[in-house]
């Protein structure tokens, strides 16, 4: 099963990912996409780099661009060669791949929605977000046999990463992940 969360913008989708691997004991790899410190500004970049290392605000990390008055210059290129590399050799080396996240705007990159859907027809799980508005290729995820989605809710938040470790851990056959009180304290932030 893999599992895909959804979720209003800035609830927390993200960092209930961070949480509930911080309490799973796997090798993870996968990709993850994120805004710098300039996020509020009109204009500004989104960068994407594997699941595993820190994130790099550099221009070859740089998927898309945002300019005032713009429509977004999605980098299309860089999510079929880059992102699809990092999603085909995350199914060869990991017990768990991370999307994070998949939306509208990768919906003329085929190579790399292409990898995604043969990720999610294979056996490795997969934790994933997906944008709460539906879009046309992001379908293709959402009724997916093998994918469950969960709504994050600020009510939700803080007792998912527990839900998901145990869930994750017993779909990828690890029985050590750390306890919820190890975290309880996280959780309250």
């Amino acid at each position: 099963m893999h599992l895909f969360l959804t979720g209003e913008i800035q609830v927390g989708k993200s960092t209930v990912i961070t949480k509930t691997l911080s309490r799973l004991r796997v090798n993870s790899g996968g990709l993850k996409t994120y805004f710098g410190s300039d996020r509020s500004l009109p204009n500004k970049l989104l960068y994407m780099c594997a699941a595993a290392e820190p994130y790099a605000f550099k221009e070859e990390n740089a998927v898309v661009r945002f300019s005032a008055g713009q429509p977004p210059e999605v980098l299309t290129a860089k999510f079929n060669t880059y992102g699809a590399m990092l999603i085909r050799s995350a199914r060869s080396r990991s017990q768990l791949i991370l999307m994070d996240e998949c939306g509208s705007l990768e919906r003329d990159a085929f190579v790399f929605q292409r990898e995604i859907i043969n990720t999610l027809d294979g056996n490795i799980p997969v934790l994933g977000v997906i944008k709460l508005a539906s879009t046309g290729w992001t379908e293709q995820i959402r009724n997916h046999p093998k994918v469950k989605l969960i709504t994050v809710t600020k009510k939700n938040r803080s007792a998912l990463p527990g839900f998901l470790a145990r869930q994750l851990a017993a779909e990828t056959g690890t029985t050590k992940f750390l306890s919820d009180l190890n975290h309880a304290a996280d959780d309250d932030n």
